[in-house]
């Protein structure tokens, strides 16, 4: 195989600001309670409140957050 070196592709050696790691082989599930906010954008690290978004944005975030 040969090695070629695309000029786009980081050096994957280098790289020391992300985790590369494997996947998990276990299934992985969460579970909602009556204690989670009903609004997944009250108390949530992930959004940012002094951004500006979309409508579209917004439904997405919710969406994936369940809200």
């Amino acid at each position: 195989m040969e090695n070629n070196k695309d000029s786009n592709m980081p050096d994957f050696d280098r790289l020391n600001d992300r985790v590369i790691a494997e996947g998990n082989e276990q299934p992985v599930f969460s579970v909602n309670t009556n204690l989670d906010p009903k609004n997944s954008l009250d108390d949530n690290p992930y959004f940012d409140k002094t951004k500006k978004y979309s409508k579209e944005e917004l439904e997405k975030f919710r969406k994936f957050f369940g809200g």
